[in-house]
């Protein structure tokens, strides 16, 4: 039903870790926020290549690839001092590999290290708050097999950790047409989140309507569909937390959110700085993964708390 902490308790994350960025705490304090509220197992990654490796001899290459991981895992050590304690980091805290195409690297250390999660950060310019995807992290938005973390920049977390989760319904077909959508990817996931860590399960729809600002029939007719659509996606949400052991009820609060554009739309809602904010992928194909579509991608940019976007197949659309 949801990829959260297994049998032996601890939610296993990959970090991956921006090299062209100094500054680049932000998903580590992500993956350490999420350990304040849950058992967790942290691993950060890296990789590296050298523009002229290919002429070194063998014995030269293992000195060099030797000396590159030595430094990185005391850049590693230095950066969760004070952040991330001891026993939430994984044996081999610090992984540094060297560079292939594409995402390849970064999928091999999370399937060695067995991982239920990646988190990446922000490109280094971007504006407070906000999230702009690295090469990186917009492949793993159109490909990643495990829930993807996505750390907007400058984040300021509860030190609570997680005290609330938000399940997000974007305004799409689906939302504006006939309101007969039956599954909601990722509120699994939500719903479990918020029954384990024992917090408020808020579910917003978001639109970008460019009429918000003036009453319309069209509007109107949004508002009743989608308050229809809200309701059924609290029963499910009811309906999973009935199925987790020891989960003593569930907390739902639904509502509207619409505004010119998706920035005043999202900013139309109250933000804690406890919030995780959840939301399902497009269908895509029938290998389960993460498919971010343009008005996902549009909306994520002006997140203002840590995204978690779930996998989704076609069998479950």
């Amino acid at each position: 039903m949801a990829q959260l902490p297994r049998d032996e308790g601890a939610l296993r994350i990959v970090v991956g870790w921006d090299s062209s960025n100094s500054n680049n705490k932000e998903a580590l304090e992500y993956a350490a926020w999420l350990g304040r509220s849950l058992p967790v197992k942290v691993q950060v990654m890296a990789t590296t290549k050298s523009s002229w490796t290919t002429s070194m001899s063998g014995k030269k290459y293992k000195k060099w690839l030797k000396r590159s991981q030595e430094s990185f895992h005391k850049q590693v050590e230095k950066a969760l001092d004070g952040v991330l304690p001891a026993s939430q980091r994984a044996p081999k805290v610090a992984r540094l590999v060297e560079r292939a195409s594409g995402t390849e690297p970064l999928y091999d250390v999370a399937r060695t290290f067995n991982a239920d999660m990646i988190i990446l950060g922000s490109r280094a310019k971007t504006a407070k708050s906000r999230f702009r995807p690295t090469s990186e992290a917009d492949q793993l938005m159109h490909s990643s097999t495990l829930p993807l973390g996505l750390a907007p920049k400058h984040l300021t977390l509860s030190k609570k950790g997680v005290t609330r989760v938000t399940y997000a319904l974007i305004d799409s077909d689906e939302i504006t047409g006939d309101g007969n959508r039956e599954r909601f990817p990722g509120l699994a996931y939500a719903a479990t989140m918020a029954c384990i860590v024992g917090v408020p399960l808020r579910i917003v729809a978001f639109s970008p309507d460019e009429r918000a600002g003036e009453f319309s029939h069209e509007l109107a007719a949004w508002n009743e569909t989608t308050l229809g659509l809200l309701d059924r996606v609290r029963d499910q949400a009811f309906s999973v937390c009935n199925q987790i052991e020891g989960c003593e009820g569930l907390d739902v609060e639904t509502l509207l959110a619409s505004g010119k554009g998706w920035k005043r739309a999202i900013d139309s809602v109250k933000w804690k700085k406890g919030d995780l904010l959840c939301l399902g992928s497009q269908p895509s194909g029938q290998l389960k993964r993460v498919f971010v579509g343009t008005r996902e991608g549009e909306f994520i940019r002006f997140a203002p708390v840590p995204v978690l976007i779930y996998p989704r197949s076609e069998a479950e659309h």
